[in-house]
C-alpha cells in the first residue's frame, strides 16, 4: 500500500470536486493519510475503538467515536467526501449507505482481490485500486 499515492489520489479527487470537508471512517491506528490530508482540507476521523479516537485527538485530529453499523448521521451532515482505507468487505455497504444518506462522495481503498460491491466504480491509479461513489446531488442548504 503506497500512502503517498493514496493521499495524492484523494487530494486530486477532492480538488476536482471542490471538496472542503472530508471524513475517514474506520481509521483504526493508521493516521498518516488523515494527517497529510489535514494540511489541505478540514478532516474528521471516526472509529468504533475509543483508544483509536483518543490517539487521533492527541495527534491533533478531529476524532469521534462512531459505529458504522449504526452511524451518528449528525457527525457527517457537513461532510463532502468520506473515505476508508482497507475496510472489511462486509462494512463497505454500510459506508456506501452512509455516504448516500449524507450526500457525500466516497472513496474506498479496498484490500486487494475483492469484488467491487454494487453501486461503486473501480478505479486504478498508479498501481493502487479504489472504489468510487460520486455524489452528483447538491446538498440542501
Amino acid at each position: 500500500m503506497n500512502v503517498d499515492v493514496i493521499v495524492e489520489f484523494i487530494k486530486n479527487y477532492a480538488e476536482k470536486h471542490k471538496i472542503k470537508k472530508i471524513a475517514e471512517v474506520g481509521i483504526g491506528f493508521k493516521f498518516d493519510i488523515a494527517k497529510e490530508l489535514s494540511k489541505y482540507f478540514d478532516v474528521m476521523v471516526t472509529d468504533i475503538n475509543k483508544k483509536s479516537i483518543e490517539k487521533g485527538k492527541l495527534l491533533g485530529l478531529n476524532a469521534y467515536e462512531d459505529n458504522l453499523f449504526n452511524p451518528n448521521i449528525e457527525l457527517y451532515k457537513n461532510i463532502d467526501l468520506i473515505y476508508s482505507i482497507r475496510p472489511p468487505r462486509d462494512l463497505q455497504i454500510y459506508i456506501l449507505n452512509l455516504s448516500k444518506k449524507v450526500k457525500a462522495h466516497l472513496i474506498i481503498r479496498p484490500l486487494l482481490n475483492e469484488e467491487v460491491i454494487e453501486g461503486l466504480k473501480l478505479k486504478s491509479y498508479k498501481g493502487e485500486v479504489f472504489y468510487i461513489y460520486e455524489n452528483r446531488k447538491q446538498k440542501s442548504i
